[in-house]
């Protein structure tokens, strides 16, 4: 997946506290057909052996991939073979981070939109988002996309967005997937990730939308957020990984979001990527201040008379021992409904 790292004595913030087809170019997936092939070889693949192995009794994320029924449609599908014959570490890794992700998405835009909790244990039980027909996610610097391979068995109706800018994977999958899942070859600070998202939110996502972003390295996490913001987007589920890269002064794209990370880390005695991972989550607010319960708050326009209005986000800032990476938090937002300032 295309992706940019705590205190002495200090414990983790609980949710409650933080309240190809080849090497050429990547084709379009707008005019695929869809294919499924027979399995021409009968000998074990990786994914056989996972799924033989112990760690699907395991971990729960493993455990809930080998029970949804995707492993069947894979192996049943020559298009997957990329996938099912990976390495046995890296493929418990995407599967393991996929379905962290995933699991969250539906109490996130369950959430900003007022529906029933879904379950808690991420099982998918009485997911508010059914079949996901109505519901349109956003799967940034994807990569080959197992995320989108997820979520497009999960929710089998919902509209899928993946946005990488490798020329070069092999993407043999995606007719598989077509057409709910389409792949979008494109610079994630081009402006047109963000006309795409708008309009995908406005035409898609009456019942929910949701970003997702697995792993985004340095300022990829803060335009993840960026793009949640400017173009309205219900929720957001984002586990960052590495800090800004350091850069002189006139090589910096972006400015200095993030810039001096390390340094402080060091000289505070926290771990940076616990730290990275709190500024993010504070970043979040930055249009406001905190509100009761952690959520955001959000001052700014008004009512045409110079009143204000007030919108609470609500944030979550957590750590996930079974995603199988020493990088394993969640920042995972609802966005609230703008209200009246009390008082």
């Amino acid at each position: 997946m295309g992706r940019e790292e705590e205190a002495p004595g200090t414990e983790r913030p609980t949710p409650a506290e933080t309240g190809g087809l080849g090497e050429g170019d990547v084709p379009s997936t707008s005019d695929g057909d869809r294919r499924s092939g027979e399995r021409g070889s009968k000998s074990m693949t990786s994914m056989d052996f996972l799924l033989a192995g112990k760690s699907v009794k395991v971990n729960p994320y493993l455990r809930a991939f080998a029970a949804s029924g995707l492993p069947e449609r894979m192996r049943g599908d020559d298009n997957f073979s990329s996938w099912t014959n990976i390495k046995g570490k890296v493929l418990r890794k995407e599967i393991a981070e996929a379905s962290a992700a995933a699991s969250r998405i539906p109490r996130a835009v369950a959430k900003a939109r007022g529906m029933p909790a879904a379950a808690a244990d991420g099982t998918g039980a009485d997911d508010p988002l059914g079949d996901g027909e109505g519901v349109v996610l956003f799967d940034l610097c994807s990569g080959k996309g197992f995320t989108s391979i997820f979520l497009a068995h999960k929710y089998p109706k919902a509209r899928i967005l993946m946005f990488d800018f490798n020329r070069k994977m092999n993407l043999k999958h995606l007719p598989s997937l077509a057409p709910n899942v389409t792949f979008h070859r494109l610079n994630l600070y081009d402006d047109e990730v963000q006309s795409l998202v708008s309009d995908a939110v406005i035409e898609h996502g009456d019942r929910g939308s949701c970003i997702v972003g697995v792993h985004l390295c340095g300022d990829l996490s803060r335009r993840a957020i960026e793009l949640w913001d400017r173009c309205g987007v219900d929720a957001m589920v984002l586990s960052p990984c590495c800090l800004v890269t350091e850069l002189a002064e006139m090589k910096r794209p972006k400015g200095t979001f993030g810039y001096g990370m390390a340094r402080l880390a060091k000289r505070t005695g926290w771990d940076s990527y616990r730290l990275w991972c709190l500024f993010l989550w504070n970043h979040i607010g930055v249009m406001g201040h905190d509100g009761d319960d952690g959520d955001d708050v959000d001052r700014g326009g008004g009512d045409g008379d110079g009143g204000e209005y007030v919108t609470r986000h609500a944030r979550d800032l957590n750590w996930d021992d079974d995603m199988i990476s020493q990088r394993n938090a969640f920042i995972c937002v609802a966005r609230g409904a703008p209200c009246a300032p009390c008082g």
